[in-house]
């Protein structure tokens, strides 16, 4: 018990990015600051004892923002080159651009994609607690994984900043509070 429990985080920025927030247009999808996912992560920390945070992301540059916004916390995330999946971070930012999402990508390498994606799948559904979107197969995937793993009572916290909103993807997105 005195190790604490382990926050699965999963922040989408790269391909996926065509809007930072809540703010524009609700079609376009949706990536947040760290900054939500670390206040989240402050009141997992309260209600539940979280003390390790595994981070399954396509951001080179999330991991460590996160380390900075999280003080006390011990950040991991696997090892791997983040660029060959995401490609640059925020490329499609303020514009629709299906052509550059990940499962429209002629450019990507399939297998390097997979493993990542199974990897990063696994560390999520191995943690104990879940933040993340619900605008994600991976997020959606990972806590489904881990409400079998816990007999349908997983900890989560699908996040926006608008309380009962839905994403892109007319998911409705929960705020843990």
């Amino acid at each position: 018990a005195g190790r604490g429990l382990t926050a699965g985080v999963h922040v989408r920025r790269g391909d996926a990015c065509e809007r930072f927030g809540d703010e524009g247009d609700p079609t376009l999808r949706a990536c947040y600051p760290a900054g939500a996912y670390a206040a989240a992560l402050r009141r997992m920390r309260r209600t539940y004892g979280v003390q390790r945070v595994a981070v399954a992301t396509d951001s080179p540059t999330v991991v460590g923002e996160l380390r900075r916004l999280l003080p006390g916390f011990a950040v991991e995330a696997l090892a791997f080159d983040r660029h060959r999946l995401g490609g640059a971070e925020n490329a499609t930012l303020g514009r629709r651009a299906p052509a550059a999402f990940i499962e429209n990508r002629a450019d990507l390498d399939a297998r390097h994609a997979l493993v990542t994606f199974l990897a990063d799948l696994e560390l999520l559904a191995a943690a104990d607690v879940f933040v993340g979107t619900a605008g994600t197969t991976i997020g959606r995937v990972g806590l489904g994984v881990a409400a079998a793993r816990t007999a349908g009572r997983p900890k989560f916290g699908f996040h926006t900043a608008r309380d009962g909103a839905h994403d892109a993807h007319g998911q409705r997105v929960l705020l843990i509070q």
